[in-house]
């Protein structure tokens, strides 16, 4: 998930912000993280206070931390985990009015689903 507004800790420097995440899940190297920060352009930015970045470089700042993370919220998750964090955006879906979007590849979850469209 990449925040709209982007949640990076501006007296952090980028490469920092990134490690933060990147230290919770041990999903990339540091060989890896220098070559995101090398493909968008921001290679000299890696020690580089947030706060000092355009909000151009921030964002591929904030692209390259979310590389960092496993890409389904509930894809680590036993049967019955998945099972409750589902069961509670049910209930904020019903309480606000809103809708959801579940994207999966192969697992599916057992929850009420209005449509479902298969690629």
């Amino acid at each position: 998930m990449m925040f709209q507004g982007l949640r990076l800790f501006p007296e952090l420097s980028a490469v920092d912000n990134v490690r933060l995440k990147n230290n919770l899940t041990g999903r990339r190297s540091e060989a890896e993280i220098a070559w995101l920060f090398e493909a968008l352009g921001i290679a000299e930015k890696r020690e580089t206070s947030v706060s000092k970045l355009s909000f151009g470089q921030q964002q591929r700042v904030a692209f390259i931390r979310m590389l960092c993370q496993p890409a389904e919220p509930m894809s680590h998750l036993d049967e019955r985990n998945a099972a409750v964090m589902a069961g509670i955006l049910l209930e904020e879906v019903r309480t606000n009015g809103t809708g959801v979007i579940v994207t999966s590849v192969g697992k599916r979850f057992e929850i009420e689903y209005d449509k479902v469209f298969s690629l």
